[in-house]
């Protein structure tokens, strides 16, 4: 009983109009291939691409870009994406660190960072391996996801966004994972999504993993799948725009309709720190 309650409230929180734990999905065998920590590949793939974050002081230009501005972007967000600011982006004991950091401008009353891999990588399909750990707070929003590189010419949702782990600071003992469709998104017809509870998730480094498959997402955390996304029968495209390549972001927003009111924000909870300690993509 106690669990149910607990998923009808990250149901409501995260927006998802589906939300369970599925303990059914199957997935392969975790394989332990890093010294660091435990890594959980399905047999059959093979390192396509990664960033170990173990070079340099700051992200890697030829796997990254930054997304930069005050725009509010889709949900009316309040912080300043700023590029190349030590403030809010560093390499550092070979960690990647985003930190959405408290401005004293009025106007830009917060910054932080939006890496993307636009225009530098884009992946089809595979297994997407990330080791984090997320800074707590009311009004943070922390997120891994990826965005149809087909978004400039036919436009948002169509182009499809699928959303690895999201964190929200404001309940920080959970996560969720989501897909963003022309049958349902989160500004519409409402997102479909599955969230689940990860006591440690701003205390320690978990994996989190995402299966991309021809006609199934697997989503997982410690190598254990806690959703997946399946389309209904009938919608095509509607409910599966995932047959093109997709960038990667990784970013921290501060507030906006799916954040907290300025006035709920908490100074101490500023700077506050996204750890990554790799991003790694394996294809078959």
């Amino acid at each position: 009983m106690k669990t149910s309650i607990y998923l009808l409230i990250l149901c409501f929180a995260f927006g998802f109009t589906s939300c369970k734990n599925d303990p059914q999905v199957s997935m392969s065998e975790p394989t332990k291939i890093s010294p660091e920590g435990e890594s959980y590949v399905p047999d059959g793939y093979n390192l396509v691409w990664n960033d170990e974050f173990d070079q340099g002081t700051m992200p890697d230009t030829s796997r990254w870009g930054y997304q930069t501005g005050n725009h509010g972007w889709t949900a009316k967000e309040v912080q300043m994406y700023t590029e190349a600011d030590s403030a809010n982006v560093g390499v550092e004991n070979d960690l990647l660190r985003i930190t959405a950091k408290a401005e004293k401008d009025k106007r830009y009353p917060f910054s932080s960072t939006r890496l993307v891999t636009k225009h530098k990588a884009t992946f089809e399909k595979g297994y997407f391996e990330f080791r984090a750990k997320f800074p707590p707070g009311e009004g943070l929003r922390s997120a891994i996801w990826m965005v149809g590189d087909t978004v400039s010419k036919i436009g948002w949702p169509l182009a499809g966004e699928i959303d690895i782990v999201e964190h929200y600071g404001k309940i920080p003992t959970a996560i969720g994972a989501a897909v963003q469709t022309p049958a349902n998104f989160w500004n519409g017809k409402g997102q479909l999504g599955g969230s689940t509870l990860i006591p440690t998730a701003t205390e320690a480094f978990h994996v989190y993993g995402l299966e991309w498959t021809d006609e199934l997402m697997t989503f997982t955390i410690d190598g254990k799948p806690f959703w997946n996304y399946e389309p209904l029968p009938g919608q095509g495209i509607k409910g599966w725009p995932f047959d093109w390549p997709f960038y990667m972001v990784i970013n921290v927003s501060v507030g906006g309709v799916r954040g907290a009111r300025s006035e709920k924000y908490q100074e101490e909870d500023f700077p506050a720190n996204l750890l990554i300690d790799y991003v790694r993509v394996y294809q078959k």
